[in-house]
């Protein structure tokens, strides 16, 4: 392997750089490896212009555009090419699902000597259910050859990496967990913001329920709402802060005004203080149908929040005393009296289980700048 080839690494695939999950993986991959001596590129479906400046500017990053799993072959044909003329030593694949394999299959075919694959999921993200039955079948098949095109195998929880590759491998040397690392001092917990944000929101004295998360199948927004109504109807004080956006944004509204609720919850967007928002909560409820693992649930517990997530979540996200998981399949009304219980319960900066320790920024680094040694 020439010099060359041991500096220079392709990485993809990342969206616009503010999408959450695997965009800031990535983005805290470059900046934990950029005084490594590294060439690293990246792949998009759909260049973002100033995603692209940015990369190029902070990073001396290029970002390719490539075509999408709707043209295999030609996705197949052009990451091939990319490998051929920049002559990459190292691929390193951030994937949700092994149905995203043409670019492993590609630095395959082409014997790059390195091939890392990384999990991020734990289910498909899929808004029709009929859809999600054949993805789950096309999931299965796929993982059961896109092992064969890594040479090393990552997840950010045990789950993930089943989701993703057979037992065999996740119970291998050739397997390793990188946590999702959470700058814990920007979320720890800060009364006077907490003041602030409750004031600027006009609830006060409110019990204040909260939920990030993109409005989608995955983050299971129906059943939160109908379980925020059975909260609602035994507090009157109890508001629900929502940060986010996505497709079933309009059909959760819809919900929201036939129960009635309007005035108790607040749509908040796409928020890039959540760490702010965080400080206003009285307890942060995550019910989804499935996650790899949720930064979102590591970073709520860090400003010392009560949490109460579904137990299709993997238990590794638990990093304070202040976590359970319910039945995800449990009636709204006991999802209520969970969250009921943290009433009147003063908020406090967050005591860690030595769990926590693998969720940091630093334990991040090290093994990030392991992975490219």
């Amino acid at each position: 392997m020439t010099e060359i080839q041991k500096k220079k690494m392709l990485l993809g695939f990342i969206m616009d750089g503010t999408s959450g999950g695997v965009d800031n993986y990535i983005l805290h991959f470059l900046d934990a490896v950029k005084e490594e001596g590294l060439q690293i590129d990246l792949l998009t479906n759909e260049a973002d212009p100033e995603l692209k400046e940015r990369l190029l500017r902070e990073y001396g990053s290029h970002l390719y555009e490539i075509a999408n799993l709707h043209h295999p072959v030609r996705q197949f044909q052009q990451v091939r090419e990319l490998i051929r003329r920049e002559q990459y030593g190292m691929v390193y694949l951030n994937i949700s699902t092994s149905m995203d394999c043409i670019a492993a299959l590609a630095a395959w075919s082409m014997h790059v000597p390195r091939r890392m694959l990384h999990s991020h999921s734990g289910g498909n993200d899929c808004e029709s259910a009929a859809k999600r039955a054949v993805f789950d079948t096309l999931q299965k098949i796929c993982r059961t050859f896109l092992y064969r095109a890594g040479t090393e195998f990552y997840a950010c929880s045990k789950k993930a990496g089943y989701w993703m590759y057979p037992k065999k491998v996740v119970e291998s040397g050739k397997f390793h967990v990188i946590c999702n690392a959470v700058d814990q001092r920007r979320f720890s917990y800060h009364p006077e913001i907490r003041e602030e944000i409750r004031k600027e929101l006009g609830i006060e004295d409110a019990f204040v329920i909260g939920h990030a998360g993109n409005f989608c199948y995955q983050k299971n927004h129906e059943f939160l709402i109908r379980v925020f109504e059975e909260t609602y109807r035994k507090n009157q004080k109890a508001v629900l802060l929502l940060v986010g956006r996505g497709i079933r944004m309009e059909q959760i509204r819809r919900q929201i005004k036939e129960a009635g609720l309007e005035k108790a919850v607040h749509f908040l967007g796409w928020r890039p203080d959540v760490e702010r928002i965080f400080q206003a909560m009285d307890v942060f409820v995550l019910p989804s149908h499935f996650e790899g693992l949720p930064t979102v649930g590591v970073e709520a517990q860090c400003t010392g929040l009560p949490c109460v997530l579904s137990d299709t979540i993997t238990a590794e996200t638990k990093i304070t005393e202040n976590c359970m998981f319910l039945p995800a399949k449990e009636a709204p009304s006991e999802w209520a009296d969970a969250i009921l219980q943290m009433t009147g319960k003063e908020r406090s900066s967050a005591v860690f289980l030595k769990e926590a320790k693998n969720y940091t920024l630093e334990a991040q680094k090290q093994m990030l700048t392991d992975l490219v040694k």
